[in-house]
């Protein structure tokens, strides 16, 4: 029996479709997606969510790399490329304001220390009953340990979680960790995975 619903945060909640976090790499005659491929590098995105850097030491590890890589130039660009924080998807916070109520819900994202702040800042922390940083707990998806804090905390055995990430990844790592997954990626077919457990949005009902 179905208890919790499980929900990864960014690419599922929060969007990054901003036109200008494309765009103004190229304004500067840099190549388009060269900040993220170092921000979000292996190097350096894994230890910070797994809570061994913070979000500034993340921040000026990036700057340093590229400053040398690309001279001082590139500061301003850095600095803008951080200062974007996404676009709440708020179709998907309707859409989990209308699960039935029976269901805890929970998020697990693999995230940085300024998160928490965020999730408030934005009106979202409420909603959830439970909220799982990685960063916090020393260890990230796809490791089959962060899915088992998650459950826990949502106090429902793994099988009796439903996941959903938009990552396939973080999916397989979720289903090796015995939780129901699904690979999100776009709200009409999240929808049609909840109905084949008989969970039909409250708006939906008849």
């Amino acid at each position: 029996m179905i208890e919790a619903i499980l929900f990864d945060f960014d690419g599922v909640i929060r969007q990054w479709d901003e036109s200008d976090l494309w765009t103004f790499e190229a304004e500067a005659n840099i190549e388009r997606g060269t900040i993220f491929a170092v921000a979000f590098s292996k190097e350096l995105h894994e230890p910070l969510t797994r809570g061994e850097i913070t979000w500034v030491d993340w921040k000026d590890k990036t700057e340093h790399i590229l400053v040398e890589s690309h001279g001082a130039f590139i500061r301003p660009l850095v600095n803008r490329f951080f200062a974007f924080e996404g676009r709440i998807d708020q179709e998907m916070v309707n859409l989990i304001k209308q699960l039935p109520k029976q269901f805890r819900l929970g998020i697990l994202t693999n995230n940085h220390d300024r998160f928490e702040d965020y999730l408030q800042r934005v009106g979202l922390t409420d909603l959830f009953d439970e909220v799982v940083n990685t960063h916090r707990i020393g260890v990230a998806k796809p490791d089959k340990p962060a899915y088992l804090r998650a459950v826990s905390r949502l106090s429902v055995e793994p099988q009796n979680c439903l996941f959903i990430d938009d990552v396939e990844a973080n999916v397989e790592g979720g289903q090796a960790a015995g939780l129901k997954c699904h690979h999100f990626r776009t709200q009409t077919g999240l929808v049609e995975w909840l109905k084949e457990f008989d969970i039909q949005l409250i708006s939906d009902k008849k």
